[in-house]
């Protein structure tokens, strides 16, 4: 039997966020085989707080560390439950079937040359960009590529997934802020999305399609907007972006002719993404804007 260690948290994990995982409430655990193995390639912030709630829904977890044997990564594996483990980076790799990278840009490209043979496997970037102050005294993104097309680039034969992530602290409570939070995700190829947006959806946050990889710069931009408020000393925020159930306009326009758009790569193909609840009816929209027949 498991003995739980007293502290919550490992050293290199925020106090808040571990007030919030000790005091959490997840379903219990299901079977794991029936859930593909994650490989969290990281054992920091971003990786424990996402690690640590989808163990406890019974997904395998096998956490890539330099340093497996590291006491703060034993409290992390502990913590995450009897379906949770620890290899060196390679290892985990090896045996996930989707590997998130939940390291800093810094390690992005040394780290991911030390995965090995990924082919096939849905890689999940969650890198922030690289950013300067400008003149102005904002942030400005170095390049006009992301983290996630330079990962495909060094893995051509992986199917890379840009994810744009809120606080870690929401992966443990994705309702603390009053409002369910929307997770971006971008990549060229419909089935690992959708791989990735069933995990998202699990853990109760709502995944949206954004779109192709190169789409990942953009996902950039909005996190680069969502440090604005911080960088002005403000207390709001935008960490818990929503996406809303339908859109009215495609009930009253084309809206690709409307806006002058193709046809995307993917249109006979569209990733199916998990959601709770129904579209609005095209009716109801027409009622809500006083179009209806006779009105």
């Amino acid at each position: 039997m498991r003995t739980r260690i007293p502290r919550p948290l490992a050293a290199s994990v925020p106090l808040m966020l571990a007030a919030v995982l000790s005091t959490v409430s997840l379903p219990d655990l299901v079977a794991a085989q029936d859930r593909p193995v994650v490989a969290m390639i990281g054992t920091g912030n971003v990786g424990a707080g996402l690690g640590v709630p989808l163990a406890r829904l019974g997904y395998t977890v096998v956490y890539g560390s330099r340093n497996p044997d590291r006491e703060s990564v034993r409290e992390l594996v502990e913590r995450s439950g009897p379906t949770a483990s620890a290899a060196t980076q390679s290892e985990a790799a090896a045996l996930g079937d989707i590997i998130i990278l939940a390291v800093p840009k810094e390690a992005l490209e040394s780290v991911s040359e030390s995965l090995g043979n990924v082919e096939g496997k849905v890689l999940v970037d969650m890198s922030s960009p690289e950013k300067r102050t400008a003149d102005d005294g904002y942030h400005e993104i170095v390049g006009d590529s992301a983290n996630a097309e330079r990962v495909q680039s060094w893995h051509p034969e992986a199917r890379v997934v840009r994810i744009a992530i809120p606080s870690s602290y929401l992966f443990a409570r994705p309702m603390l802020l009053g409002v369910r939070p929307t997770v971006p995700i971008a990549g060229q190829d419909p089935r690992a999305k959708e791989v990735v947006a069933q995990l998202i959806f699990d853990i109760g946050m709502d995944p949206w399609d954004a779109g192709p990889l190169r789409y990942a710069r953009y996902l950039d931009v909005l996190g680069l907007l969502s440090t604005v408020p911080l960088q002005q000393g403000r207390d709001e925020g935008i960490d818990a972006l929503a996406l809303v159930p339908s859109s009215g306009l495609p009930c009253f326009m084309d809206v690709r002719e409307a806006f002058g758009a193709g046809d995307p790569y993917d249109l006979d193909d569209l990733a199916r993404f998990p959601r709770r609840g129904d579209p609005i009816p095209c009716e109801d929209w027409m009622k809500m804007l006083g179009m209806e027949e006779g009105g």
